[in-house]
């Protein structure tokens, strides 16, 4: 599931995506199916992950005409020159980051002047619940360091250069299933709540519903786990 609106945003054709901290790929993917003839990087540090972001290709690649490249690396040390992508999405890493503003200039460096920056990061008072519920939420390795408030977002982002355009929220289906985890942080992979709402998170991710997607439109204001920001580069 998407993290972002990338209807929204109009790529020419052969124009360079990066996708920082791509996890599993789902953004990369995304890309495919939205643009045309676009060359995707997707760049993370764990190796797993990008391991599926390549058998995952094989299912994809007949998508789209450009080329798509996984491959590991930082944030902190982005492997390209300066002003090479017409897109960047950072989802859910900053977050996590112990130094988010050398991450958010390294950045910038590698964006065109006119190129889109989304990022995306936990909704404010969703996350706090979580940590309010669970201290081994907020302690476990590679976890979230800092809660970040939208205005927060928007103006730091800004004072790195960045022309903040909008925002909107989106998951609001998933904040439950995080306060159940949380909830029942010591038992959540055997508990019988936890492991009922995980289903019908794959139902609703996997058979996509008109009438749940269109509820889970209806809750993302309020209720979204996550909150997406479009940036464009000065």
């Amino acid at each position: 599931m998407l993290t972002f609106s990338l209807d929204k945003i109009a790529l020419k054709p052969h124009s360079k995506v990066l996708d920082v901290g791509c996890g599993e790929g789902r953004h990369i993917f995304g890309s495919l199916h939205e643009y045309v003839d676009v060359h995707c990087v997707g760049l993370d540090q764990d190796i797993p992950s990008l391991n599926k972001c390549k058998e995952g290709f094989e299912f994809f690649k007949e998508l789209n005409s450009g080329s798509t490249v996984f491959m590991q690396g930082s944030v902190y040390s982005l492997p390209f020159d300066d002003n090479t992508f017409d897109l960047v999405i950072c989802s859910e890493v900053l977050e996590h980051l112990d130094d988010y503003h050398a991450a958010i200039d390294e950045i910038y460096r590698v964006l065109k002047p006119k190129g889109k920056f989304l990022p995306s990061v936990p909704s404010y008072w969703p996350e706090k619940i979580c940590w309010s519920l669970s201290s081994g939420y907020q302690n476990m390795p590679g976890g979230h360091v800092r809660i970040f408030k939208k205005r927060q977002v928007i103006n730091e982002i800004s004072d790195h250069g960045f022309k903040y355009d909008y925002s909107e929220r989106f998951h609001g289906l998933h904040s439950a299933y995080w306060w159940l985890r949380c909830l029942f942080w010591s038992t959540q992979d055997s508990n019988y709540f936890v492991r009922i709402y995980k289903k019908f998170l794959e139902y609703h991710i996997l058979q996509s519903p008109a009438w749940l997607n269109h509820f889970e439109k209806i809750l993302n204001p309020i209720f979204g786990k996550s909150i997406a920001f479009y940036f464009e580069k000065k």
